[in-house]
């Protein structure tokens, strides 16, 4: 038997995996329809609450800055309260990065943190 915790889990690892390819596309639009209407994000020393569309715009600038070539996915896991996370590395040819990443029980980003 299959429980609906099983399928959200299945549903979150599926979101992951287009996330990650989102990043490694340097895809800013793709990656922003994972956006939930407002998330918290932190893209190196840019901390804050930011609409979706602000978000997308500050993903724009960090693509048209760092061409990723690497992305994977170390950890993934689910909260009590039906959230999902992620811990990811990722790299360009200059830099490496840290990401967190938090969906809602929708699938959704909600928490965004890409750090050196």
């Amino acid at each position: 038997m299959i429980s609906v915790q099983s399928i959200q889990a299945q549903s979150g690892e599926k979101t992951f995996n287009e996330i990650a390819g989102c990043f490694l596309a340097n895809d800013y639009k793709a990656l922003g329809n994972h956006f939930a209407g407002n998330l918290d994000l932190i893209i190196e020393n840019n901390d804050g609450t930011y609409g979706k569309q602000q978000a997308i715009m500050m993903l724009k600038e960090f693509f048209g800055q760092n061409k990723i070539t690497h992305f994977k996915i170390k950890h993934n896991g689910s909260s009590n309260e039906r959230t999902y996370y992620a811990v990811c590395d990722m790299s360009s040819s200059r830099k490496s990065w840290s990401l967190y990443i938090l969906l809602n029980n929708d699938s959704k980003i909600i928490q965004l943190q890409i750090e050196e």
